[in-house]
């Protein structure tokens, strides 16, 4: 009875043990050893608040060397991304200059989630990484 009990606490405790742990904000990651994305990432992510807001709603996300080295992802259709940005379903490419200075988005679902608000330029987003 003593066995069964203590086993019972241990098991218990290891199951509270990660219950409090914070996880931390969340972060738009991408595995790649694409050097352009691995130096741009951190620039891509300020100015794109978006992308580490509703990183947990994206799947697939890859590299691709199209006419520029771009960042893909996907968005599910039942994501819990605003409806508004008419997200779901999408494919998003967010493109790197071949500097590492400048991005590219075309969709407007990509820009609204980009910069996290419904109200985007039209045609082609150009942002910035080194302001």
């Amino acid at each position: 009875m003593k066995t069964t009990v203590s086993g019972f606490l241990v098991v218990v405790l290891l199951a509270l043990s990660g219950c409090g742990a914070e996880s931390g904000p969340p972060e738009f990651k991408v595995l790649t050893s694409d050097a352009v994305v691995t130096n741009a990432l951190p620039a891509i992510r300020k100015v794109c608040p978006g992308l580490d807001k509703y990183s947990a709603q994206f799947s697939n996300v890859r590299v691709e060397q199209q006419f520029r080295t771009a960042i893909l992802f996907e968005v599910s259709n039942s994501s819990k991304i605003p409806d508004a940005y008419k997200a779901g379903g999408h494919t998003c490419f967010v493109e790197i200059d071949d500097e590492g200075k400048n991005i590219f988005i075309e969709k407007m679902a990509c820009k609204s989630i980009c910069q996290d608000q419904t109200t985007t330029a039209d045609g082609q987003l150009k942002l910035s990484l080194t302001e």
